[in-house]
């Protein structure tokens, strides 16, 4: 009697205080028992002479003097592994779900609200029917001492309690996102992604024991499946940081915990039976044991060179202090601490302390490696300084003597007015021109143009120098001139292609020969008539292959003709669009300039170029004949 008043006094007082701790009074009875045991709550009923499997219900008288002016709930904490509670009979709510279709839902709080209109003025019961079949499992109201009280003191708790997982789960995310972006703009270490991943995944880890997470409608399936992915593959970055600061090499039995991890880790992601879940959870705690002498291991070879051994090693030791703690009181109690978290917080901060020690110290060595280069840049910008003026000198010479060994074709001979232009994409080119006159009156003229450009393709150009003087006196006819060049030449270049026109001009007979070697085919202008057409007749490039078939072709001279011999320098010259020259733009250009001297046109053609490129992509070399 006097315990009954006791109880009723505590409550009364109690929810004038709005929020009551359910402490005693609790009795618990199983299938199959006849009556109802007193029981502890907040202590596990495999504590308390149970066995697993289990189903039974929890019972609990609670005196209500007077109605409340706000709503009630019960706020029972985790419970393993599924229940349905009821308040005078009537359920109020219920996670997981009961046999025959049994579903445990051990991770989320049980928080549930009591409607005014099942409220009793007087003893009101409160069941909580539970069932566990995890032999790994404590089950029943394990976790904490269940509360009675209005709806927002008790989610007022919740918040509380979700805000401190929040607090530390900002931290951490904090951390992944410095060590992320500062990964992201200076990829010189590894190591700072390692910690970013290590802070990324304890997030992870601890966001299914955030009470609000469960009332987001998502499945508790990818919840649990979450928690433990993260948890197995958290240690392993762990693990890759310290050995990314401090020593790149990684051991075998550290690779093969990894792996393991790894392992275990991708297996949590797919369906399992809770006890297996666990099952896997005590190999990760072996695997645990046997990463801290390796990590100890690492700490203690790297102790005394390096700041940052020192900085991680006190980080290591504190994370190691609080996990060992964690988990002893998980194993012997059923109840997780979270004092993990903290540890971990700590051996974060310390990693970001050694990253920090670690880039101050590369600044410094960068820097004086800079001075170093400075002076060594000097001294050899000097040296090449001098080198490129003896190299610009030569050049100079080199294009002086080009200029000779190309001879500038502005003359009227006869009939014929010639007018040439050579634009070299660099001081020398590779294109070659060149004419003669023979002793009966006829010209034979020769246009080339060398594979490249620069020092190679220029004296490729004068040997084909050399063999013009040698041959162009002997022979006329432009197919065999062109073929005895190529034997020539042929020996003495690799893989550096010509292409050529030979062109020749008997001025007695009013006939013009030509011939070609891979070159862009030359352009005919009728200047009476304003028409234009591409001279006809197509060959091997020179310099391929010893024997070549070539034909000579013929097209008669008459008064008002012109030609146009080109190299393709022009039409593919490029705009600072990409877009080419052309030879639409070309054919233009030769049909305006109807009117001008060759002179006059080739001057036009060429501010044409300079005005639609930016600058030269390959020589640029065309020469103009008219016959007058």
């Amino acid at each position: 009697m006097i315990k009954s008043v006791f109880i009723f006094l505590m409550f009364t007082y109690s929810l004038s205080s709005e929020v009551v701790s359910m402490d005693s009074g609790w009795t618990f009875q199983s299938e199959g028992e006849l009556f109802p045991k007193k029981v502890k709550v907040g202590v596990p009923l495999i504590e308390q002479g149970y066995q697993v499997p289990l189903k039974g219900k929890y019972h609990l008288i609670i005196p209500i003097n007077s109605f409340p002016n706000s709503s009630l709930s019960v706020y029972l904490d985790r419970v393993h592994s599924a229940d349905k509670t009821y308040w005078n009979g009537k359920l109020i709510g219920s996670t997981g779900s009961l046999s025959p279709n049994y579903y445990p839902y051990w991770h989320k709080v049980r928080y549930y609200e009591i409607p005014n209109s099942i409220l009793m003025l007087g003893d009101n019961h409160l069941e909580i029917e539970v069932e566990c079949r995890e032999t790994q499992f404590r089950c029943g109201l394990f976790r904490s001492i269940p509360i009675f009280g209005t709806q927002n003191e008790i989610k007022d708790k919740m918040i509380f309690e979700d805000v401190n997982q929040i607090v530390m789960a900002a931290l951490f995310f904090g951390i992944f996102l410095q060590q992320a972006i500062g990964y992201a703009l200076n990829r010189s270490s590894k190591s700072g992604l390692y910690l970013a991943g290590t802070a990324i995944f304890f997030v992870c880890w601890r966001l299914p024991a955030l009470n609000k997470i469960h009332f987001l409608d998502i499945h508790p399936e990818v919840l649990v499946r979450l928690l433990f992915f993260c948890q197995f593959i958290f240690p392993v970055f762990i693990m890759l940081f310290v050995h990314s600061l401090i020593d790149r090499r990684i051991t075998k039995v550290a690779f093969i915990t990894f792996l393991f991890d790894s392992i275990l880790a991708f297996i949590q992601l797919f369906e399992l039976n809770p006890d297996v879940r666990f099952y896997f959870v005590y190999v990760w705690y072996v695997l645990l044991g046997i990463k801290v002498p390796i990590l100890v291991q690492l700490l203690a070879k790297n102790y005394k060179k390096s700041s940052e051994a020192i900085v991680v090693s006190i980080g290591a030791l504190i994370a190691t202090f609080f996990g060992i703690a964690d988990v002893l009181t998980d194993v012997l109690t059923g109840k997780n601490a979270y004092l993990t978290q903290y540890g971990i917080l700590t051996f974060l901060f310390s990693g970001v302390l050694a990253i920090a020690l670690q880039s101050s110290r590369t600044k410094k060595e960068l820097r004086n490696l800079n001075e170093s280069l400075e002076m060594i840049v000097t001294l050899r910008t000097q040296e090449l300084q001098k080198q490129y003026k003896l190299l610009h000198d030569d050049l100079l010479m080199a294009a002086s003597l080009q200029s000779k060994l190309i001879p500038p074709m502005e003359f009227q001979y006869e009939k014929l007015n010639v007018a040439s232009m050579f634009m070299p994409m660099e001081k020398i080119g590779g294109d070659y021109f060149d004419y003669y006159i023979h002793e009966d009156g006829s010209l034979t003229f020769l246009l080339c143009d060398v594979l490249g450009h620069g020092i190679a393709a220029a004296l490729i150009a004068s040997m084909l120098k050399v063999n013009f003087l040698e041959i162009a006196p002997k022979i006329k006819d432009p197919s065999l001139f062109l073929k005895e060049i190529n034997l020539k030449i042929l020996p003495v270049i690799e893989k550096n292609y010509i292409t050529a026109v030979a062109s020749h001009f008997d001025l007695k007979n009013q006939i013009l020969y030509y011939s070609v070697m891979g070159h862009p085919s030359p352009f005919h202008i009728n200047l009476r008539e304003n028409r234009l057409e591409a001279l006809g007749g197509r060959g091997p490039i020179m310099g391929w292959k010893k024997e070549v078939q070539l034909d000579t072709y013929s097209i008669p001279l008459m008064s008002g003709d012109r030609f146009f011999f080109y190299t393709d320098g022009i039409t593919e010259s490029h705009s600072r669009e990409k877009e080419m020259f052309g030879e639409s733009r070309l054919r233009t250009q030769l049909l305006e300039g109807n009117k001008l001297s060759p002179k006059e046109l080739n001057e036009k053609i060429k501010k044409e170029i300079k005005k639609f490129t930016f600058r030269l992509s390959d020589d640029v070399t065309y020469f103009t004949i008219d016959f007058l």
